[in-house]
């Protein structure tokens, strides 16, 4: 059975009224699949405040991703991918991604008429076109490379999110290998059905509805909630447990997923939210044999600042990856190069 672990920590704090120090509430909770802490913090705000996005959001120079520039900007897939060499829905492009963060990587481009899309703009068609392309991409790698099972579909929304352009878009990957996320989705749904005889995604719904705290919607066939023990701010899932892999997905399917990120987008505005991440993982296309379906991750991130960008992207945030540019090797070796006749042994 899933087990909701909630400890209420004892903490004190600085009394400025009354001097000394008072008592101060602290919950930490344990996430039950990925196995993450938490801890609600009460009395105090970490999630600063929106600031105003002004020129920072405005093209000025070169974006590879506008209409007038993404044709010779970016490069055509092979004809097994893209007969035309694109794959474009409405004013959406999937693109090659430039850097191999996988196995096999491409860019979705939500709008190429539009260098900037605020949260208000991506409504639900938008966020449809880029996620159907996305995933055209992925069944045709799939069927070209069928060793590549796990797949995912991630998103970094400007600078604070790890984003390196302002032009909204999307990534996928497709790899032999799981990203850490993926492992444990897969080695935790097979261990929960092998001791308690139950999916763990369906018995987690049943759970939460039953409670009705966390629920937020039934979109078939995804179920919108809040995690118990959010990984990030503002964090909300969707879970599909009858899908196990990305390429599953059916048009309706991802029709009903865009609804609802459009929705968990246009809340984040109204709350002062103008950074996020999100990913989409399944295990395998077995996997649903162990009850580990398709689930999406949304995290708010710090507000916009024109010099500031993070270096916690949705690999670190979402998928318990680490993801560095250069080799351990070479910078031991430039180590080394400075610390010079000082090493011992």
């Amino acid at each position: 059975m899933i087990l909701f672990q909630e400890h209420e920590l004892q903490a004190e704090v600085p009394d400025f009224e009354h001097g000394g120090f008072r008592p101060a509430r602290l919950i930490h909770r344990v996430d039950p699949l990925f196995g993450h802490g938490t801890r609600l913090i009460e009395g105090a705000k970490l999630t600063p405040g929106p600031v105003e996005l002004g020129s920072v959001v405005e093209r000025s120079g070169f974006c590879p991703f506008c209409a007038d520039t993404i044709g010779e900007a970016t490069a055509p897939f092979s004809p097994e991918i893209a007969r035309n060499g694109r794959i474009i829905v409405g004013n959406a492009w999937v693109v090659p991604n430039v850097i191999a963060y996988s196995s096999v990587s491409a860019v979705g481009v939500y709008d190429v008429s539009r260098h900037f899309l605020p949260l208000t703009a991506m409504t639900s068609a938008i966020v449809y076109d880029v996620l159907l392309a996305i995933a055209q991409h992925g069944k045709a790698v799939r069927q070209q490379r069928p060793e590549l099972i796990y797949s995912s579909i991630n998103a970094n929304y400007l600078p604070p999110s790890g984003s390196s352009l302002i032009h909204p878009h999307i990534q996928s990957s497709h790899d032999s290998v799981p990203l850490g996320a993926q492992a444990k989705l897969l080695a935790a749904s097979k261990e929960h059905l092998s001791t308690y005889g139950t999916p763990y995604f369906e018995e987690l719904i049943a759970l939460e509805d039953a409670q009705s705290q966390r629920i937020v919607a039934h979109m078939d066939p995804f179920v919108w909630l809040v995690p118990f023990a959010p990984s990030g701010f503002y964090e909300a899932w969707a879970i599909a447990p009858s899908i196990g892999d990305v390429v599953e997905l059916s048009d309706p399917d991802i029709y009903q997923l865009a609804t609802g990120l459009a929705l968990v987008l246009s809340t984040y505005e109204q709350i002062g939210v103008q950074s996020f991440n999100f990913s989409l993982i399944g295990a395998t296309p077995e996997s649903k044999e162990f009850g580990a379906g398709l689930l999406l991750r949304i995290v708010a991130r710090a507000p916009m600042d024109p010099y500031y960008r993070s270096d916690v992207t949705y690999f670190e945030r979402l998928c318990l990856e680490s993801m560095i540019d250069y080799s351990p090797e070479e910078w031991a070796q430039t180590l080394r190069s400075n610390f010079g006749t000082t090493m011992t042994g």
